[in-house]
């Protein structure tokens, strides 16, 4: 074992989402640049997507990226020596590590470890949980599940960096693990690489700092090409190329410090503004970040630019973790369907807004259609933030060249969309000049799964580590 004062770990952020491009991975992959690919694709929103998937075959449920990724990323990185960490594994992952073995077993690839994590999924033991005094009240609205009467789909928890840990130390090549926390994941390959204590209830405040320092970093990695230009180009004009965006790789010391780069020659940028853009995302209170395994202090962390597209980050603060973990139930709230109509100048948008107060005329006139709620966006005026749009002056809006007007609708029976889009389908013919067909207003809509977050005792969990070895 090398000495801890000096060694370094290269840990890459490789994904940033579900269906994220591997080009930025590949590139890493073939350079060698990292010891470690972290794969992050879950969100409360892939749960949903994945259950979909699972709901429709069983076999299913887990990000299915990662089938492309047996074929172009996973055998140059696992050819160079990395290990790859995702929680890919979604609602299955153990049918993920099956299915991936499959593909790797074609392509001739032999002597791998997969282990795959189960034990987030706590669906069967909502029940138990409620029986036995846990209220599991919603984060915001303080009303218990038992209240609510919607199907549930799924229920699965947060989870901490010690599965990762104790898949690495048994030998894993790939980890494919369900809802372990975004940064918990990059937390867990530190942890086994430097032997860091998680023991809780036995943490100094060292142990702390550096738990704490470790989630820094699978934050900073978490979101992919975030860190590295991808967020600032949404926000100004960049002076960097963005084709081929160069995703975060962070070279970490045994105390958490880390010095955050990418791949000499890629696009993108890390630097100041880039890597303190990502801090604050999803994070809610900088001073009390949590986390299942440490809560996180941000107020004094210290970033330095020591040389281009090197940015250092160190003296992070760490605090206990939180006696409870998080856990997302999925619920069938109905169905969505949506349509975009597209109208032009002159007057665009007094066009869209006629039409969509002719269409609703139609829609209340049919006492036969169920609609829940009709939501009305204008694409060019409010299209993204909604209500929260600052205001245009009306000289400015009569210029507007075009405008996209959306009609979207929420309906529990699913037979619903359907008829709502034949009801004024005679407005689409004889109005606008452009539709952009949607799909969901059929039998076969958007089926709409909400989510229930709410909080549960840790003493619930039980995960399970699958190994399949080829």
């Amino acid at each position: 074992m090398s000495d801890l004062t000096t060694k370094i770990v290269r840990i890459a952020g490789a994904q940033g989402f579900y269906g994220d491009s591997p080009s930025g991975a590949i590139a890493i992959a073939k350079a060698k640049a990292a010891d470690y690919l972290v794969f992050d694709a879950l969100a409360e929103l892939t749960l949903s997507i994945l259950q979909k998937d699972k709901i429709r075959d069983p076999l299913l449920g887990y990000a299915r990226d990662i089938e492309l990724n047996a074929f172009t990323l996973f055998p140059i990185a696992l050819r160079n020596g990395m290990k790859i960490v995702t929680n890919s594994g979604g609602m299955n992952p153990s049918g993920a590590a099956k299915k991936l073995a499959a593909l790797l077993q074609k392509q001739g690839i032999t002597g791998i470890k997969i282990i795959a994590i189960e034990g987030d999924n706590l669906m069967d033991k909502l029940d138990e949980m409620q029986g036995a005094g846990e209220q599991m009240q919603h984060l915001d609205t303080k009303i218990p599940i038992a209240e609510m009467s919607y199907p549930r789909t799924h229920a699965n928890v947060y989870t901490g960096a010690r599965t990762i840990a104790d898949a690495l130390a048994q030998g894993a090549d790939i980890i494919l693990a369900g809802r372990v926390a975004d940064p918990c994941l990059t937390l867990g390959v530190l942890v086994h690489e430097f032997g860091w204590n998680l023991d809780d209830g036995e943490l100094t405040q060292t142990d702390l700092d550096r738990l704490a320092a470790g989630i820094t970093v699978g934050h900073i990695l978490e979101c992919g090409g975030q860190a590295s230009g991808g967020n600032a180009y949404s926000e100004w004009q960049p002076d960097y190329d963005y084709w081929n965006l160069g995703y975060p790789i962070a070279h970490v010391a045994a105390d958490g410090a880390a010095v955050i780069t990418k791949l000499d020659g890629s696009g993108g940028k890390v630097s100041y503004n880039t890597v303190r853009e990502q801090l604050v995302y999803e994070i809610h209170n900088p001073g009390h970040y949590i986390t299942p395994d440490v809560t996180v202090d941000l107020t004094q962390i210290k970033l330095e630019e020591i040389g281009e597209n090197k940015v250092r980050v160190s003296n992070v603060k760490g605090k206990p973790r939180p006696e409870l973990l998080k856990l997302c139930i999925g619920q069938i709230e109905g169905y969505t369907s949506d349509q975009i109509f597209y109208f032009s100048y002159p007057y665009a948008y007094a066009k869209a807004q006629r039409f969509a107060e002719e269409a609703q005329k139609i829609w209340v006139s049919l006492p036969m259609l169920k609609i829940d709620r009709i939501v009305v966006n204008y694409l060019g005026i409010n299209g993204i933030h909604d209500t929260a749009t600052p205001k245009l002056a009306p000289e400015i809006i009569e210029q507007l060249p075009e405008i996209g007007l959306r009609l979207s609708i929420k309906h529990a029976d699913e037979r619903t969309g359907k008829m709502a889009l034949q009801a004024i389908i005679c407005l689409g013919l004889n109005g606008p000049p452009g539709i952009c067909t949607q799909p969901g207003w059929g039998k076969d809509g958007r089926m709409q799964l909400s989510l229930f977050p709410t909080l549960i005792a840790r003493k619930w969990v039980t995960d399970v580590l699958i190994t399949i070895e080829i």
